[in-house]
């Protein structure tokens, strides 16, 4: 693999770790050079590539995705989260059951090392249907790179809370992954403190707004920094090439189904939401590649997917630096 970032992550100390200090002339920082933008990409490429045959749950050929994705964390050096990258699961069905298998990394916190964040993403897809291969480049290979970018800069310049990289199998199936995973660390839940989940943010080649929605964050912001945190975004939907935009749209001309979407339970972020933990969903919502052959590398938008990545994990980082442990408790 090849490197992700060399010392521009450094910036990440003096412009990120964003607190009341913050201000509207604080300066745009980038966790991106030309080398961090040709790997991830070359991660999205590969993933969504027809060696990967499409990613299918429980499929023989997703086991080589699995393979990818705990290779690469090996080589970054970013351990395995509870001494096991590969969390199994079993789906229950009338004449056979099927395993799914989650794949988590961990980044031990400087600071709050019983407190974590959950960075989410999906790298099931749809497989083979009538003889096309369903890539999922969008769908969600753009979530899962970004991941992987993500436990480089963070195995780098850990942040102050302990951050799990969840990667999870079988969203496109009720999002067992996610719900195994919460199941499984029932223990754990209270020390859950925020959940950022990334599902579909390369789009397509004439996407130009980075959506998301998020809820409960008043639980673990103060009104100030609740505040400051909405500022920021602004700040960053005027001076990003992604128009960070609140909230999803209904989309027309792709079904009746996609245009009653509840975009609350639309990824693996409502099952996180249903166990009372609060969480922000990035994506860009449905468009004409959307569960298709057509979502493959070529056709997402690769300049908006960069700064997609970044803007991310601006908020992550700002974040990681203002969550309190002294706002209300929430139930699970």
């Amino acid at each position: 693999m090849s490197p992700l970032v060399g010392n521009a992550i450094l910036i990440l100390t003096s412009c990120l770790y964003l607190s009341s200090a913050w201000g509207a002339d604080t300066a745009y920082a980038t966790v991106f050079n030309d080398e961090a933008n040709q790997s991830v990409l070359e991660h999205l490429k590969t993933l969504s590539s027809d060696e990967f045959s499409g990613r299918k749950f429980s499929s023989k050929t997703i086991i080589h995705s699995q393979s990818y994705l705990v290779a690469t964390l090996e080589e970054l050096g970013v351990s395995a989260f509870k001494n096991n990258y590969r969390h199994s699961f079993q789906q229950s069905g009338l004449f056979q059951n099927k395993q799914g298998t989650n794949i988590i990394g961990y980044v031990p916190g400087t600071l709050y090392r019983d407190r974590y964040i959950v960075l989410s993403a999906h790298y099931d897809h749809l497989g083979i249907k009538r003889n096309k291969i369903y890539n999922g480049a969008d769908d969600n290979a753009s979530g899962t790179a970004a991941l992987l970018h993500y436990a480089k800069l963070l195995k780098q310049a850990p942040l102050k809370h302990s951050i799990i990289l969840l990667f999870t199998d079988g969203e496109e199936v009720n999002l067992l992954g996610a719900k195994a995973f919460i199941n499984d660390q029932e223990s754990l839940l209270t020390n859950f403190k925020l959940n950022i989940n990334l599902d579909m943010i390369a789009g397509s080649k004439r996407t130009k707004r980075l959506r998301f929605i998020s809820k409960n964050m008043d639980k673990i912001l103060p009104s100030h920094n609740l505040a400051q945190f909405i500022n920021f975004q602004s700040y960053l939907k005027e001076n990003s090439n992604v128009n960070l935009t609140a909230g999803f749209k209904r989309s027309r001309g792709v079904g009746s189904s996609i245009n009653r979407t509840n975009w609350l339970m639309a990824s693996d972020h409502g099952v996180f939401n249903k166990a009372g933990i609060p969480f922000i969903y990035f994506g860009v919502g449905v468009h004409k590649n959307y569960h298709s052959e057509r979502d493959d590398y070529a056709n997402i938008n690769h300049d908006f997917y960069l700064s997609a990545v970044d803007v991310i994990f601006q908020q992550l980082s700002f974040l990681d630096g203002v969550i309190s442990d002294n706002t209300s408790q929430y139930s699970h």
